[in-house]
């Protein structure tokens, strides 16, 4: 088998989870990747839009360095998901793609 041709770094930061992580998918990308560029369906990028936005929430914006709004209830859900949602991005990016789950969302 192969290595992976690109490497992305996962995890959220205002309107973006992916990052890439090697010089190939840098050159591809840029290095905050754009969801419409990689090869997923329609409904896993408007999942990862949904949860791009769902973590925004998470953030109290008049004190960003702040604790966050969400209660511990919230936060399980979230990081449930995002576990969810990975499994099938990695399902659907294949072999050509290493995602390295940097979330600290694993239960």
């Amino acid at each position: 088998m192969s290595e992976p041709v690109y490497r992305l770094r996962f995890f959220f930061d205002a309107g973006i989870c992916f990052w890439a992580a090697n010089e190939p998918a840098r050159r591809c990308f840029g290095y905050p990747v754009e969801i419409n560029k990689l090869p997923l369906t329609e409904n896993t990028q408007r999942k990862l839009i949904y949860l791009c936005a769902w973590y925004d929430t998470s953030i109290d914006w008049t004190y960003p360095s702040g604790p966050s709004p969400w209660d511990d209830e919230e936060w399980k859900r979230f990081m449930a998901e995002v576990q969810r949602t990975l499994i099938g991005v990695r399902s659907e990016l294949g072999t050509e793609y290493d995602v390295v789950d940097e979330t600290g969302t694993k239960l």
